[in-house]
């Protein structure tokens, strides 16, 4: 974590970014809870969600605002695509060689808008839940 993400860096934010940055699973808030009460017990879920919030306005982290379910959070600050399964809600990352046509991603700057960052969230049922229902239905 650099020294402008940090601003005040406490041993729980440090905690949080870690926690994050192992992770590759875009974790919710609630799995970075869990994850960080193995390595320190007194953390609390309103902590978690403070530094979360703190990192990923800073830039340090990446929030992912889904479209169903709750927010996810990526440790990637590149440039990259998700998916998110309705079915076990995972979200997963996504190669950009699997992107839509690029002209029309970029269509606003075209426009004259200032693009800072975008996010692409597909939305559909994951292969882990389709073999699921395939084996449900024989």
């Amino acid at each position: 974590m650099t020294k402008e993400t940090a601003h005040r860096n406490t041993a729980q934010r440090q905690l949080v970014y870690d926690v994050v940055q192992k992770s590759l699973d875009h974790p919710t808030a609630e799995t970075i809870y869990i994850r960080a009460r193995k390595e320190a017990t007194h953390i609390s879920l309103g902590t978690v969600y403070r530094n979360l919030a703190h990192l990923s306005e800073n830039g340090a982290i990446r929030r992912l605002s889904a479209p169903i379910g709750p927010d996810h959070f990526d440790f990637n600050l590149e440039s990259h695509y998700h998916f998110l399964c309705s079915e076990c809600g995972q979200m997963s990352d996504i190669p950009l060689s699997c992107s839509p046509d690029e002209k029309a991603v970029l269509a606003p700057s075209e426009a004259g808008f200032d693009i800072k960052s975008y996010s692409l969230i597909y939305v559909g049922v994951c292969p882990e839940c389709n073999k699921k229902h395939k084996k449900g239905a024989k």
